[in-house]
């Protein structure tokens, strides 16, 4: 006899917080695939009665079967005991041990499980919460011999694992082609990763009165970094909008002209694809694509993630119309940012083991701002991470909410503090920092896409509709130099110093050297360069692969009669490598000030900035204060 909890608790347990039936078929899902399964049959098995003259439908019987390694007679007589799992492992999605029962029993009232190892003969267990009515301890029957009826279930004959759900008393839907359509669009997002890694996943449904299959469907990926070009939700969307107008995809008074019709566009999407492909919608973020991020607790416990960020292109942005997101392309990709009732979704996902756990805006963007749209974030962790993210044993959510760490206590203190919530709270705080940090990037990118059509648009106007030119968009290209850890190689170095030099040409390499050498050292927190500009600001933050890079005015007037000077003397470089940490230090609070609350700050800390770096040219000047050296010196 396997031992199990008692009967109330079953009961109680069945009102298990599963969004959907269709989440509750994920665990079902989980399994499979850490049994190294490359292909997935869920069957949905109708019955047909009468209601009077009128025939009617219902759903009989969820299957599920995969190809995977099966289970042990020891493995399958634990299978139904909750909180038997195998364990955390950054390969495996499951770890709690309770995926398969609790999941189970939230749809229906009996589950049976057959498995095999090989070419073994079939082993059974089976767990009905009414027959536990009958035992005097709660439990379920060793597990026996038994062989599957396939011809029943369409059931593949190279199967090695079969769960069955029937007395299904708790489904959100009644018809099982209802259900296969949502489950054909969560499934394929949660799983978008294991379906580029060879698994197929397939929706059958069946007639148990005449055996006949009805629709067969393999799931597809959903994808809503929307730079996948193999077959996803979005490729036969994208192909109708390149070969069929849309009503919403027209600019007025310039209709006529192709550069104000979002075909021509959409066009560019599937040029040269066969019709199972389409071109990447977004483009990946350069400083935020697979970077990772290590997050350091009491100074040796370290935990690693990393981000992913996207965009739109300036066609699907605005795709010859100012408001592309009204276009059925912009409006499904609406649907990534605001879901819906059974396709709960949001810009910002958590992804572990290859698996997507969560989505939502987390409180970091407004979801009514159209333009929100049009960008999307992954984090990806791993498993050591569990606990610290909240992550939930139902693989439903994480527990990360936004924190910006201008709210949070002293930071040293915290990163040496043992407790799960303090350190939670240092990790969501350097989360939230990157998050915010591509959100606003992306959003620049988006907000000249718009620019730059509106004068492309007036431009048109003004020439009476004549051809004109297009207006040139950049599109950032994706770079991965930045070393991912804390301790930096002599190659990794210079790797960086060659990424720098690239897109800062202008700035002498040694300079660069140097620079990229103090930081790696922790002489400064940021990486500190010098580059001309014409805003009359002393100083500005940008970020470049996950690291900070102040770029100090080489046209200020502190800079060169203070700085210089200094930096030119190998007595005094120490006094400029102070001040450029004083410097760089500012410049990240400030930028961190900004990130914190943009409303509030960004605009009255640039105008202080630039009220500072004028007056301190002012003084400069009217002093006539400069750093000389004589030859005694």
């Amino acid at each position: 006899m396997n031992q199990l909890y008692g009967v109330k608790y079953l009961e109680n347990q069945r009102s298990s917080a599963y969004k959907s039936t269709v989440y509750a078929m994920a665990e079902i899902v989980d399994n499979s695939v850490d049994a190294k399964a490359s292909e997935l049959n869920i069957v949905f098995s109708e019955k047909e009665d009468f209601s009077g003259q009128r025939k009617r439908y219902s759903l009989e019987r969820i299957i599920f079967t995969d190809n995977g390694s099966g289970m042990t007679e020891e493995r399958l007589n634990g299978c139904l005991t909750f909180a038997e799992g195998s364990g955390k492992n950054d390969a495996r999605i499951g770890s709690f041990g309770v995926g398969l029962p609790n999941s189970s029993i939230s749809v229906c009232r009996r589950v049976e499980v057959y498995s095999r190892i090989n070419d073994s003969s079939w082993k059974y267990v089976c767990l009905d919460l009414d027959e536990q009515q009958n035992r005097i301890e709660p439990g379920y029957d060793l597990a026996i011999e038994k062989t599957p009826y396939f011809s029943d279930y369409k059931i593949p004959e190279n199967s090695k694992t079969i769960i069955i759900w029937s007395k299904l008393d708790r489904l959100d839907v009644a018809r099982s082609r209802t259900l296969a359509e949502r489950a054909n669009k969560l499934l394929g997002r949660i799983y978008r990763y294991k379906f580029q890694e060879g698994l197929t996943i397939n929706l059958i449904e069946t007639n148990l009165t005449d055996g006949l299959v009805k629709f067969n469907n393999k799931v597809i990926p959903y994808d809503p970094l929307f730079i996948m070009e193999e077959e996803n939700f979005m490729t036969s969307l994208i192909w109708y909008s390149a070969e069929n107008e849309d009503s919403n995809g027209k600019t007025p008074e310039l209709a006529h002209l192709p550069e104000f019709n979002s075909i021509f566009y959409y066009k560019k999407y599937i040029e040269g694809c066969p019709r199972n492909m389409n071109r990447p919608l977004f483009q990946k973020l350069d400083n935020y694509w697979d970077v990772s991020h290590e997050t350091t607790f009491g100074g040796d416990k370290k935990f690693k993630w990393s981000i992913r960020a996207s965009y739109a292109y300036s066609e699907i942005k605005n795709p010859g119309v100012r408001n592309g997101g009204g276009t059925k392309i912009g409006l499904e990709i609406g649907k990534k940012m605001n879901g819906d009732a059974h396709f709960p979704s949001g810009n910002v996902c958590f992804v572990r083991a290859g698996r997507e756990i969560d989505s939502g805006n987390f409180g970091l963007y407004t979801v009514t701002d159209e333009k929100n749209r049009f960008w999307t974030i992954e984090i990806h962790f791993d498993s050591d991470l569990d606990d610290l993210m909240g992550l939930s044993n139902d693989k439903q959510s994480v527990k990360f909410k936004a924190i910006n760490r201008s709210d949070l206590p002293d930071m040293d203190e915290l990163v040496l503090n043992k407790s799960l919530g303090a350190q939670r709270e240092v990790l969501w705080s350097e989360m939230t920092e990157k998050l915010k940090r591509a959100i606003k990037e992306m959003r620049q990118y988006l907000a000249n896409y718009a620019s730059q059509f509106i004068e492309l648009e007036k431009s048109f106007k003004n020439s009476n509709g004549a051809v004109g030119q297009s207006l040139p968009t950049v599109e950032p290209a994706v770079m991965n130099v930045i070393p991912r850890g804390s301790q930096w190689t002599d190659f990794q170095k210079s790797e960086v110093v060659d990424f720098l030099k690239d897109r800062f040409m202008h700035i002498p390499t040694e300079s660069i050297e140097t620079q990229v050498n103090q930081f790696s050292e922790g002489l400064t927190k940021t990486i500190v360069l010098y580059a001309p500009n014409q805003t009359g600001k002393l100083f500005e933050l940008t970020e470049k692969q996950g690291k900070l890079i102040t770029l100090i005015n080489t046209n200020h007037q502190y800079y060169k009669k203070v700085l210089e000077p200094l930096k030119s003397d190998s007595r005094l470089k120490i006094f400029a490598i102070s001040i450029e940490l004083l410097i760089s230090s500012f410049s990240l609070e400030m930028d961190r000030l900004i990130l914190d609350n943009e409303d509030k700050y960004e605009e009255p800390l640039n105008r202080f900035l630039i009220q500072v770096s004028s007056r301190l040219e002012e003084f400069i000047n009217d002093s006539n204060l400069r750093i000389e050296f004589s030859e005694e010196d």
